[in-house]
């Protein structure tokens, strides 16, 4: 008989204390969740009791006017924004939603966000989750109560604690209260298609459109065929020319990569913008609803087709990503695109050693980190699913973990062996 692990619901911060130190007298260790969204996400934790925060939910104070939100942290996802499109509103961070790849019912909450650091396309110009963190309330692993930081973005109260625990992924302390700064939403977008050689040619090129002043934010580079599937006019004289745009003999593209470029703003602005990046590129544009719906497809990793297997988040130089790329292909059959103008590359596909090639041709090409997303089977039992760690840095992280929770309560072992 298989018996269930304990579960204890706390809805205040009181609670959480509680349970902290109760399972440091017990010597036990907990694992932090709400909706449960991120489980699948880094190494699976060493637990002996679920400590459950869905009942810490609801927002506390939202005022618009000084685009300042303060929510619990279970809070879901869905809720937030629906506060915030009502203002006209919205996180700038763009808030990712990976319940299709992790077979999840929901994007999760807003402490998940927070405690994992996932950001959208707008990271490129706008930045990651941990920038718009102002300040939160939360029990370290000590069973201590701290805040840090507060309801502005110039904030001198110590140390900046909110950029070490967002991205912390729940080893540090459990947070309720979460303060975050909010932007108003854009009135229009649309986006700028660009076909070009290859991928290298593609990173080239946006570089030099991110170099005008016409204000490009957001830039992702797709496989001709990927784009296609996701329903992108391209070619689009084909039928006058077989042979301007496509091999005669492959039947494939000659011009093997597209670039996607999103401009956000007022309709006066994004239209003079657009016309003079058409005028240096003779790319195409995408209308407003087809382009949020394929920024959306990027955003969530929606753009594989099924069946997807492993999917792996790499985090390189731009100018690096296409020789990452090329390398696995020569090994590996695999589908791909990239997002923050090739920085980040979502990579599926492969045999079972594709993580570790991946790991292996970062290292060639000036460094990078490559993180197992979605695990269809045993890999993250092989494999860390976080890159690992230099000796130096995984001993910082080791005394940060020992500073904040020295008994390992918190998540224990889910970032690497030890933290």
């Amino acid at each position: 008989m298989t018996l269930s692990t304990p579960i204890i619901s706390v809805s205040s911060l009181d609670e959480v204390k509680s349970a902290v130190t109760d399972a440091m007298a017990d010597k036990s260790r907990l694992e932090i969740i709400a909706s449960g969204s991120k489980r699948a996400l880094g190494r699976k934790c060493a637990y002996d009791v679920t400590l459950d925060l869905s009942a810490m939910t609801g927002i506390i104070d939202y005022q618009p006017e000084e685009l300042v939100l303060t929510v619990r942290a279970g809070t879901p996802i869905a809720e937030v924004q629906t506060a915030l499109a009502e203002a006209r509103q919205m996180l700038a961070f763009e808030v990712p939603d990976y319940s299709h790849l992790l077979d999840t019912a929901n994007a999760g909450t807003i402490g998940g966000v927070v405690a994992t650091n996932l950001s959208g396309p707008r990271r490129l110009t706008a930045g990651a989750a941990r920038d718009y963190l102002l300040g939160f309330e939360a029990i370290s692993g000590r069973g201590e109560a701290f805040k840090s930081g507060g309801k502005v973005m110039k904030n001198v109260t110590g140390y900046d604690l909110s950029k070490l625990m967002t991205g912390s992924f729940g080893t540090l302390a459990v947070m309720d209260e979460i303060t975050l700064k909010t932007l108003p939403r854009p009135e229009t977008s649309c986006s700028l298609i660009v076909q070009v050689d290859d991928f290298a040619a593609a990173t080239n090129k946006i570089a030099s459109l991110f170099a005008t002043p016409h204000e490009p934010g957001s830039a992702a580079i797709l496989p001709a065929e990927l784009a296609r599937q996701a329903g992108l006019p391209l070619n689009k004289d084909t039928d006058k020319d077989t042979d301007k745009d496509t091999d005669k003999d492959t039947g494939k593209d000659k011009k093997s990569c597209v670039i996607v470029v999103r401009l956000e703003g007022i309709d006066i602005s994004i239209a003079d913008r657009l016309a003079n990046l058409q005028r240096l590129t003779g790319g195409d544009r995408l209308e407003a609803t087809a382009s949020e719906a394929l920024w959306a497809k990027i955003r969530d990793v929606r753009l594989f087709t099924a069946p997807v297997r492993d999917v792996w988040k790499i985090s390189c130089p731009p100018a690096a990503a296409a020789s990452v790329i090329d390398t696995i292909k020569a090994s590996h059959d695999i589908s791909y695109f990239a997002d923050w103008a090739g920085g980040l590359v979502w990579m599926t596909g492969g045999t079972d050693t594709l993580g570790t090639d991946l790991r292996q041709a970062l290292a060639g090409f000036g460094g990078g980190f490559a993180m197992l997303i979605r695990d269809s089977g045993t890999t993250r039992q092989v494999i860390p699913p976080f890159q690992p760690l230099p000796g130096p840095m995984l001993a910082l992280h080791k005394r940060v973990k020992a500073a904040f929770d020295p008994l390992a309560v918190l998540n224990a072992g889910r970032m690497h062996d030890g933290i």
